[in-house]
């Protein structure tokens, strides 16, 4: 049938989709449900709320999806790696900023992933929880920039003309003058630069309540190097006397007390520095001056060891569940 049916199987990549989503919902429900234990702001809870409901119903639904195919259900996270009642450790304001920035993942993410479905149920689905990743960030973004939480990207001057390059010193960048910054490498850095701020808080919140003193080092650690980031990508944007975004680190509280499981922390931090390597990627190719797609090449392969180092402390401590796998045919024949 033209277009896929619902009996088709699963193909890798759809599996690997349902999978991965399965897992970052259950975490998000975890983290959410904490969030609205505490939230006071009336605007900020709504949007919580939807976000909560948008989670639980994407398990529902990959439930059916896994068990109609008799596929088992990942483990996730689940109640035991929350504590709701624990005390503060995040402002209202960072909630809404985690949740905003948390949806410009998730759309990504999906938006990716529909390239790969073929079956006809799943493309339908996909289509759907990007439309609820989309209407998430509307919904958010109306909450923060109503309270002045997001400071806008720059305006560039009004007075542009259409023009074409014709020296190769627009490429440059080491020696010499360089160029000041265009709209395209503004974008990367600013959007980089914003999620880099929302990781950083969740690093100095983790590192202040995570019960391993590994866990409290790798969080220390993952900081200090988005922090460098974050102090690379701004210099960018001042050499050409352009506003940065706002920092948060004033919205985590004093409380020592964890209200999530180091796993789920170890986890959380280390699939946003595996997805920031592709944030970075994109920018990178984007970018015109040779001097900061240099930078980036370089946050790239710092990032990459510090999310493999995170990876290994959770496989040391049995936290890392393993995704779908090939068949290993080579093992099945020694087995016989």
């Amino acid at each position: 049938m033209p277009g896929g049916n619902k009996q088709d199987k699963l193909t890798a990549a759809e599996h690997a989709t349902l999978w991965s989503q399965y897992v970052n919902d259950s975490l998000s429900v975890c983290i959410l449900r904490y969030f609205l234990n505490h939230v006071k702001d009336k605007e900020i809870r709504k949007v919580l709320e939807y976000a909560l409901k948008l989670s639980e119903s994407h398990i529902t639904k990959i439930k059916g999806f896994l068990s109609r195919e008799n596929q088992p259900i990942p483990v996730g996270f689940t109640e035991k790696d929350v504590h709701v009642d624990a005390p503060l450790l995040f402002t209202d304001v960072y909630m809404g900023v985690y949740i905003h920035i948390m949806s410009i993942h998730g759309g990504t993410r999906y938006a990716g992933a529909i390239g790969n479905a073929t079956r006809q149920d799943i493309r339908k689905y996909m289509k759907q929880v990007i439309d609820e990743s989309l209407e998430l960030f509307d919904r958010s973004s109306d909450v923060l920039i109503d309270k002045g939480v997001i400071v806008k990207p720059p305006i560039l001057n009004k007075q542009q003309e259409i023009d074409f390059i014709n020296k190769q010193s627009y490429l440059t960048g080491w020696f010499g003058k360089r160029r000041p910054i265009n709209s395209i490498e503004i974008s990367g850095v600013y959007v980089n630069m914003q999620k880099m701020m929302m990781k950083i808080v969740l690093e100095l919140g983790f590192g202040q309540v995570a019960q391993s003193r590994e866990v409290q080092k790798y969080m220390e650690r993952s900081r200090v190097i988005c922090r460098k980031h974050l102090e690379t990508l701004s210099g960018l944007l001042k050499q050409s006397n352009l506003n940065i975004p706002s920092t948060f680190e004033a919205e985590v509280t004093d409380s020592t007390i964890p209200p999530f499981s180091d796993k789920l922390m170890m986890y959380h931090i280390s699939t946003l520095l595996s997805a920031s390597i592709g944030f970075y990627g994109e920018a990178m190719s984007m970018t015109q001056r040779r001097d900061i797609a240099a930078l980036y090449a370089k946050m790239i392969a710092e990032v990459g060891i510090l999310a493999e180092d995170g990876m290994n402390i959770m496989i040391d401590h049995g936290w890392f569940e393993k995704p779908p796998i090939a068949t290993d045919h080579e093992d099945l024949s020694k087995k016989k």
